[in-house]
């Protein structure tokens, strides 16, 4: 259980429930999944089949353990982001790939000093950037991550000429603030760095 000495409260997030501004992309009107497919397994960029989380009361979808991760149909470039989220509990592992490579973590440490904060950009910073402010709510509560992502940059020749960066913020506390990015790690550092690529929502055998 969260000890609420450990962390003060975080205030709503003054974006929760924030309409889509004009012309914007909605990749889920809490009516349905046409905007994703199931990824194919370890190839993260391929889509295989329809997605296979659920749709829930209230407008939400709820990630169903084993039914593998969620891809968008549509590639971005530069894109600011608005999602909202609730943790069901402790453990939970889950997060936001910008590319299908750099996350944005989301997890459960609500209370707790030690762990990845949420908002964490763990696979693709270098130690010693982690979020100082930990601005998490408690679980079952609903939070937002608003993260402005900056692809990085190629020449001609396809050499990388700048970096790509982002900015984050978690209930709308700022926990990066155009934060560069290394080439990402762990399973996907597999697929090297591009101008444009999908969304991806992680399934990590946990609810969400």
């Amino acid at each position: 259980p969260a000890n609420p000495s450990d962390q003060p409260a975080t205030p709503e997030s003054p974006t929760l429930g924030a309409k889509a501004p004009a012309g914007a992309v909605v990749l889920f009107d809490g009516t349905s999944l046409e905007a994703w497919a199931k990824k194919a397994g370890k190839d993260w960029l391929k889509a295989d089949g329809p997605a296979g989380w659920k749709l829930v009361e209230g407008g939400a979808v709820e990630v169903v353990p084993a039914s593998d991760s969620l891809i968008s149909h549509r590639k971005f470039g530069d894109i600011r982001l608005h999602a909202e989220f609730r943790t069901l509990g402790a453990p939970t592992n889950s997060g936001i790939y910008f590319r299908a490579r750099y996350e944005v973590d989301i997890n459960e440490t609500y209370g707790r000093p030690d762990g990845n904060a949420c908002g964490n950009l763990g696979n693709c910073t270098p130690k010693g950037t982690a979020p100082r402010t930990r601005a998490a709510r408690a679980p079952l509560q609903w939070q937002t991550l608003d993260i402005e992502f900056t692809a990085p940059r190629f020449d001609g020749s396809g050499r990388k000429i700048a970096k790509p960066k982002a900015t984050v913020r978690l209930n709308g506390v700022e926990i990066y603030q155009d934060q560069e990015l290394d080439p990402p790690t762990g399973a996907a550092g597999r697929l090297g760095e591009a101008a444009t690529g999908p969304l991806l929502l992680q399934e990590h055998g946990m609810p969400l």
